[in-house]
């Protein structure tokens, strides 16, 4: 009989939440095989077993040599990627576990060795009512809830820690208070039960918005990370005292509001993320404000979710506890001798280095000798980019503004520079003198980060030897490539192109131009203005559809306004050549939709320009759009479906507006200056 893997298993926070929860799950299954499985310590284990990516990267090196190294994909694949630590992650990580379709999905497309495992719940906490003090009624009256409220429940972590009255992100918080919103508008009685720690933001806006809410919880004006995550136990009865649970991610992993809320059979609404579409019904997902508020609605009227809570509470009992997954485990350790054991890579060996303290201490012992003040170096990084002066291209309104954003934040910058005192090069695809780089490359090896858009074969239509240029570049010189979404990434790697340490970093825009200042608001009265912008008249920027919507638009409800170049004679849209960036955005707050016409925009500047001066968007559906608009506009695919969407956006203007969420040019610098210095760590 062979004997069960040596296996260490770790990845916890210790402070009771989402990983933590995953780890106990994991451990509970792993005990179930031990035949198959012995849990040890790092130093006796084969295997090194990590519920999420960052701790593996913490570890010494020398103590993972030979051994075999799992990871679960605790969040969205691609939004992990946006961690600089992700740049190890190929050659640290020699399996991962996906927890959803969609995370295989993922991984498939990135050629990841992978294994699929879903997300596990404990259902012997997380159970429907069994009576007595179970009772919707007695938990409402324990907690002061209102009996005949509409109770929206929602329970997670969505501010930050370093500013508890910033929404994060990924939680799309907004949404939620923007459905409340909408609902009290049209005479619901809703009463939202609030959960979870740092819930400032959401506690403080309903509270303006005269929207009544229980907090489940002590109310602080201090983190209360360690204080309000409340037992499990206690979670469970909330769910049992809600008409519907509401969660309005952008993107997750689980998240685990949908297996709890499927286990305790309480209705719930999700946006399509994670493994929601693996447990929920159709019913139970909505993409858009205008979808959930419909959907509320109906349940409000109708209790139209309570036929979905049988079917959702049967999936995870089958498929998402701890002895379900126990084969699955089984399955993956039994062949975990096909995974590639850990070596070290020589060039992303940590170099030792002295303390900081000690490095200034000498630096400025050295500078008192020579008569000099005390110095303080700054990273010093080279832009490579064939700069144009504006209107130009959105690469070129990129560099630019990365530029200014870097240098507000103390970042010496330099362009197309090979002196020796740059200290990593950002080089911009092929767009820039790349044999001049390559030579000086040749007789010294640079840090150089690659900046990836494209894939030029898709929004181009042609250029298939544009990206072997572009990806040979990359094997030669890049030290990490950066590609503008995941949809770069992921179709890069479709067509075969497999870049060096990939993370995704998406553009932003100069905020001091492109900002909502004087935006028009639709009053109700006036025509709905639209309008356009592209600098390429090539006819995938949209010439061609838009020549269709100048033929078929109700001119009577619509005005519509085209920047830039195009090929196309219109009757009714007014076309205005290409303007200056301040010009432009003028114009754009003058207009009340953006119309995003294009097809594989990788990550469209034009688009991140309107967004940003507060204008929603209707998107084509395809390439990037989709993630830099979210909640803030609605997709369409072709003539079938524009018109349509067009409506529904303009019905609900305010409410997409509300919802436009994009990263500043000066975070986006900051990730790129954080990748910066983890090349100048990690790089020998």
């Amino acid at each position: 009989m062979t004997r069960p893997v040596n296996v260490y298993l770790f990845g916890s926070e210790n402070n009771g939440w989402a990983l933590d929860t995953d780890l106990t799950l994991t451990r509970e299954s792993l005990l179930q095989i031990p035949d198959a499985v012995s849990l040890t310590s790092l130093a006796d284990a084969e295997v090194v077993h990590s519920v999420w990516e960052e701790p593996l990267f913490t570890l010494d090196q020398g103590l993972l040599t030979g051994k075999r190294v799992i990871c679960h994909v605790c969040n969205d694949l691609m939004r992990l990627h946006e961690n600089p630590v992700m740049i190890r992650a190929a050659d640290t990580i020699g399996l991962w576990v996906g927890m959803s379709a969609a995370a295989v999905a993922d991984l498939a497309a990135l050629r990841y060795p992978h294994h699929f495992i879903p997300y596990a719940v404990d259902t012997g906490v997380f159970k429907p009512v069994t009576g007595g003090e179970d009772t919707k009624e007695a938990i409402r009256s324990k907690y002061e809830i209102p009996r005949n409220a509409f109770i929206i429940s929602n329970f997670m972590r969505d501010s930050f820690g370093h500013d508890l009255l910033v929404p994060k992100d990924q939680k799309g918080t907004e949404l939620l208070l923007e459905a409340g919103r909408c609902l009290a508008g049209l005479g619901v009685p809703v009463h939202y039960l609030l959960a979870g720690p740092r819930r400032h933001w959401i506690r403080q806006m309903l509270g303006r918005a005269g929207i009544p809410f229980t907090f489940a919880g002590r109310v602080t004006e201090e983190d209360d990370l360690a204080s309000n995550i409340q037992p499990p136990e206690v979670i469970r009865k909330l769910y049992l005292a809600s008409d519907v649970h509401l969660v309005t991610s952008r993107w997750e992993g689980g998240p685990r509001s949908v297996l709890e809320a499927a286990a305790t059979k309480t209705p719930i609404l999700s946006t399509p993320v994670g493994a929601a579409p693996d447990i929920l019904e159709q019913k139970s997902l909505y993409r858009s404000v205008d979808e959930v508020v419909e959907q509320l609605l109906s349940h409000y009227r109708e209790r139209s979710l309570d036929e979905t809570v049988d079917a959702q509470f049967r999936i995870i009992q089958a498929k998402h506890t701890a002895a379900a997954n126990a084969p699955l485990f089984r399955e993956l350790y039994e062949n975990v001798g096909r995974v590639k054991p850990y070596r070290i890579v020589k060039k992303w060996v940590e170099r030792p280095s002295p303390p900081p303290s000690l490095v200034k201490r000498i630096t400025d012992l050295a500078g008192a000798v020579m008569g000099r003040k005390p110095s303080h170096r700054k990273l010093c990084i080279s832009l490579w980019h064939t700069f144009h002066k504006p209107p130009y291209g959105g690469g070129n309104q990129f560099m630019m503004a990365l530029q200014g954003a870097m240098e507000r934040q103390g970042i010496k910058v330099v362009t197309n520079k090979l002196s020796g005192s740059v200290d990593v090069h950002i080089c911009n695809s092929c767009w820039f003198d790349y044999q001049k780089f390559e030579h000086k490359a040749a007789d010294h090896p640079l840090r150089m980060i690659h900046r990836i858009d494209g894939p030029v074969t898709l929004y181009r239509g042609e250029g298939r030897n544009v990206d072997e240029l572009i990806f040979s570049l990359n094997e030669k010189l890049a030290s990490a490539t950066v590609f503008q979404s995941a949809y770069c990434f992921r179709q890069s790697y479709e067509l075969g192109f497999k870049a060096v340490s990939p993370v995704v970093i998406s553009n932003g825009v100069n905020g001091d131009i492109f900002n909502a200042g004087d935006r028009r608001q639709a009053d109700g009265r006036q025509k709905i203005k639209l309008i356009s912008s592209a600098w390429s008249d090539n006819p995938r920027k949209g010439g061609p559809f838009l020549k269709w919507l100048d033929d078929v638009l109700d001119w009577g409800r619509f005005e519509y306004t085209f920047v830039g170049r195009v090929k196309e004679h219109f009757t009714n849209i007014e076309h205005i050549p290409a303007v200056p960036s301040g010009e432009l955005a003028h114009l754009l707050r003058q207009h009340h939709i953006y119309v995003s016409v294009s097809q594989h925009e990788p990550c469209s500047n034009a688009l991140l320009e309107a967004l940003s001066c507060g204008l929603p968007s209707l998107y084509r559906d395809d390439g990037g759009n989709p993630e830099l608009v979210s909640f803030g506009g609605l997709p369409f695919r072709d003539e079938s479906d524009v018109l349509e969407k067009l409506d529904r956006l303009a019905a609900n203007h305010e409410s997409f507006s509300n919802l436009i969420s994009i990263r500043s040019i000066d975070d986006i610098a900051a990730r790129y200056i954080k990748l910066a210095e983890k090349i100048c760590d990690w790089q020998v």
